[in-house]
């Protein structure tokens, strides 16, 4: 009989899901697969004029199929999430056929092996799924996380191609004919500091550039653990919050360290320059526990 007209697949697959609903419960498998392959790939028992189907679990998605002798199959249907072949009667019983189905790039485990054994007996309907469990067995998972792997890849050739220093600021519209303006804040007098607090600041310097301002400190750690900037806040006394763009060093400050720098940069426009501010320093997890009450920027 010739093969039927490809517009006639459709009505197969509906055909073909009709008969795999019509077995009895025990003609359907369960695979289940891990991250790592097995010793040995699982044997699947097809017959000549028979269907066998894979049915993929989410998450799992088809990329490539590889088929030992696959011209000798009267028929090898790929979707997204289901394979079926037909062997032809050119296979005789016993004999053994690779098979590999590959999934879409990210998955784990990146692909699985079967042996299709021929025999008098076909099993009809077979379930590949990922064990419970399995680390990012989701592809939607992998996908994000190399997404995020090729922005930050992006945003670190960005960095190393703008020019940093005064050249930086220059090209980046930062520093005009205006300049780099300063103000030195003198501790007690311009800013002050309540007691007790695990960071003591010894001396205050603010800073405007076009859109930016910045606040630079040279503090003590007399706290008798290390102190790790991980966020700061600027708050004005009409409660309005600056854009804090960025809070150096990342690293952590040691005990007993003293005068090591510490700087806040924030967005600001001209007009939101103005007025005092209070500085609110934390670390990971924790609330503020460093604060500076009288910021002003030049």
């Amino acid at each position: 009989m010739p093969a039927p007209p490809s517009t006639a697949l459709p009505l197969l697959l509906f055909l073909m899901g009709a008969s795999a609903a019509a077995q009895p419960a025990d003609a359907t498998r369960l695979i289940e697969l891990s991250a790592t392959a097995p010793k040995e790939a699982p044997e699947v028992q097809i017959r000549s004029g028979r269907l066998t189907t894979f049915l993929l679990g989410a998450p799992l998605k088809l990329a490539r199929v590889e088929l030992e002798e696959r011209e000798g199959f009267s028929r090898v249907t790929e979707l997204q999430d289901m394979l079926t072949v037909l062997p032809s009667s050119a296979f005789t019983v016993g004999r053994r056929l690779k098979l590999r189905l590959r999934f879409v790039e990210g998955t784990v485990p990146a692909s699985a092996d079967f042996v299709l054994v021929v025999s008098t007996g076909a099993e009809t309907q077979v379930e590949v799924n990922l064990q419970p469990g399995t680390p990012y067995a989701s592809w939607q998972e992998a996908e994000a996380e190399r997404i995020q792997a090729r922005q930050c890849r992006a945003e670190l050739e960005r960095e190393r191609q703008e020019p940093d220093g005064l050249t930086g600021l220059l090209v980046n519209g930062q520093v005009d004919v205006t300049g780099l303006t300063t103000r030195p804040l003198l501790v007690g007098v311009h800013v002050t500091q309540m007691p007790g607090q695990p960071l003591h600041v010894q001396e205050a310097t603010s800073y405007r550039a076009r859109g930016v301002v910045a606040l630079a400190l040279k503090v003590d750690n007399v706290s008798a653990r290390p102190w790790t900037a991980a966020g700061a806040a600027l708050v004005g006394e009409g409660g309005e919050r600056l854009k804090v763009l960025r809070v150096w060093p990342t690293e952590p400050l040691a005990p007993g360290a003293t005068w090591q720098r510490v700087v806040v940069e924030a967005e600001m426009t001209e007009a939101g320059a103005r007025g005092r501010f209070t500085l609110s320093l934390w670390q990971e997890g924790e609330p503020p526990s460093v604060s500076l009450e009288g910021v002003t920027f030049p």
